[in-house]
């Protein structure tokens, strides 16, 4: 599986359910360790978030906003 689409549907998953920062976080932190660099972690995300403002889905996609502040943050 490609692993922007491992990302995006993993998260998406998360967000959907339990908007578990930990669970991200956790995933986020293994995607690194597995080499996937912090920037292509980015573009998933930003990529997920403009596909939830197309399908006019705020609350996810403001969601999908705080993990990417979490993740600029590091």
């Amino acid at each position: 599986m490609d692993v922007g689409v491992e990302i995006q549907r993993k998260v998406l998953a998360i967000t959907e359910g339990s908007r578990d920062f930990a669970k991200i976080r956790t995933l986020l932190d293994g995607w690194q360790a597995e080499g996937v660099p912090a920037d292509r972690l980015v573009d998933e995300l930003t990529d997920l978030m403009f596909d939830l403002r197309a399908q006019n889905r705020a609350d996810d996609e403001e969601f999908v906003l705080d993990v990417l502040d979490v993740l600029a943050d590091w």
